[in-house]
């Protein structure tokens, strides 16, 4: 099986911070408000890729936020139910995120062969990389430039069975 663990800040949508965000928040499509009208738009192709994406791998989350501020916004866009096992915590070691995902999968009986990150910034992957070296990284807006270049992307490496991976 394959997994695909998403960042959030920057690349499922246009905010730096979600935590910052104030709740109760108002849906209007792919954007948001929050108490104080702060905004929040999802990136375009967000949903159908997810939906594409949901099909083909296990999906996840690895996103340095709170919890309490940032999973009524993925409930909110109907995001919430695409994801196993997410890590949404306030601290910035994914490596550690991604290490107990493969745990708690592997204890529900996932059998996971293949695990591509996918993230706006680079900053965590050399940690990753040291400690999880099976693990593929694609750098969102840098490697792929849209949801449909992304979806592309892992379409090309599923031809592939995974070996054209970094």
């Amino acid at each position: 099986m394959k997994l695909l663990i998403l960042d959030l800040d920057g690349t499922l949508w246009d905010h730096e911070d979600a935590s910052r965000l104030i709740p109760p928040y108002e849906f209007h499509g792919d954007y948001l408000r929050d108490v104080h009208g702060e905004g929040l738009r999802l990136f375009p192709g967000v949903r159908d890729f997810l939906g594409w994406a949901s099909e083909r791998f296990v999906l996840s989350i690895a996103s340095w936020n709170v919890e309490e501020r940032v999973r009524p916004i993925l409930e909110g866009f109907g995001l919430w139910g695409y994801f196993v096992f997410p890590k949404i915590e306030f601290h910035s070691d994914k490596a550690d995120m991604i290490r107990r995902t493969l745990r708690e999968m592997e204890s529900a009986g996932y059998e996971i062969d293949h695990v591509t990150y996918i993230d706006d910034r680079n900053i965590h992957v050399d940690e990753i990389k040291m400690e999880l070296p099976e693990v593929h990284f694609i750098h969102m807006w840098v490697d792929v430039k849209s949801f449909e270049e992304l979806r592309k992307l892992l379409q090309r490496w599923g031809d592939y069975d995974g070996a054209a991976h970094r």
